[in-house]
């Protein structure tokens, strides 16, 4: 019987098993090249889609501030030019025509007083839901939460209804206390998750030196929520200032009648002037971009703060 050589047989095996790893390397580097390529693929695909959706929402906001610097009849004749020369005056026009500044204060209380309440509120439910041990707690916070999916419409009727037996109708207050409640269930689940986030570490040492609920949720917990303090306030604001259907309904007298439904009676007056509305559309929609981008980097933070548990 012949025996295989033992040199013959070690090369055999040793090239048997550098083929072996040379087709897993070749297979493995195959495989990251591919996994390479689809992220690569997917990340400049999701770069397009986001450009698009960018300029979808940039192109008609830019169009505005061009044309609300243009004349009439520009923009009649060409409604996709560019100003031929800067012109201010639709502005001041549209300031005195539509009462403009009234109507910016009456805008500018029914927002402060409603982003108040809803800061005051959604801070103190927020803190008892994530901290305080209740009988009740979860089906009280998921009750909150259904405000989230009731659609305006749902209530309005009934609110009005309400806010007539009350005497509160042409009132102030009957949009502020709507409009309020309406931003409490949003305000409220970020609130909580943030307060989520945060270590409880600190209060249980200012318990043990005997500080009250309420002492350690003024002197400890809102100092460290600035960031969704700020974004509770954005959102507050924003949707306050741009809120349309319940001061419409709520609010009769053209005296006290916020931007969003003055307007309304303005674009109605003014229907062939596009010149006069892009100029009073502009005006009501800049200090809602400048608090925005004032708030930004603190939105982010309290957005996100609530998934990364501490």
């Amino acid at each position: 019987m012949v025996r295989p050589c033992p040199s013959f047989s070690l090369w055999l095996f040793s090239s048997s098993w550098d083929l072996s790893t040379t087709a897993i390397s070749d297979s493995l580097e195959k495989s990251m090249n591919t996994r390479t390529f689809g992220k690569t693929l997917a990340l400049n695909l999701g770069r397009v889609i986001f450009t698009l959706v960018l300029l979808i929402y940039l192109i008609p906001i830019l169009w505005m501030y061009s044309s609300s610097m243009r004349s009439n009849g520009e923009i009649v004749l060409d409604p996709l030019g560019f100003p031929t020369k800067i012109d201010f005056s639709n502005y001041s026009i549209a300031w005195e025509a539509a009462n403009m500044g009234r109507h910016f204060l009456i805008s500018f209380t029914i927002t402060s007083k409603s982003m108040v309440i809803v800061v005051v509120l959604s801070t103190l439910a927020a803190y008892a839901f994530s901290r305080l041990d209740f009988s009740g707690r979860k089906v009280l916070y998921v009750f909150f939460l259904i405000g989230l999916i009731l659609p305006v419409q749902s209530f309005l009727i009934g609110l009005f209804i309400m806010f007539r037996t009350m005497g509160l109708l042409n009132s102030l207050w009957s949009v502020i206390l709507p409009v309020s409640a309406i931003g409490l269930p949003l305000s409220i689940l970020l609130s909580k998750n943030y307060f989520d986030s945060l270590p409880s570490s600190l209060e249980e040492s200012a318990f043990l030196e005997g500080a009250g609920t309420f002492q350690v949720y003024r002197l400890i917990i809102l100092p460290l929520s600035v960031p969704i303090i700020a974004t509770v306030i954005t959102f507050t604001v924003i949707g306050v200032w741009n809120e349309f259907m319940i001061p419409f309904v709520m609010i009769q007298n053209s005296s006290l009648r916020p931007l969003t439904t003055s307007l309304y009676v303005f674009s109605t007056k003014y229907s062939a002037n596009y010149a006069l509305k892009l100029a009073a559309l502009t005006m009501i929609a800049t200090p809602m971009f400048i608090v925005y981008f004032a708030f930004q980097s603190q939105v982010q933070k309290g957005i996100t703060a609530g998934a990364i548990k501490t």
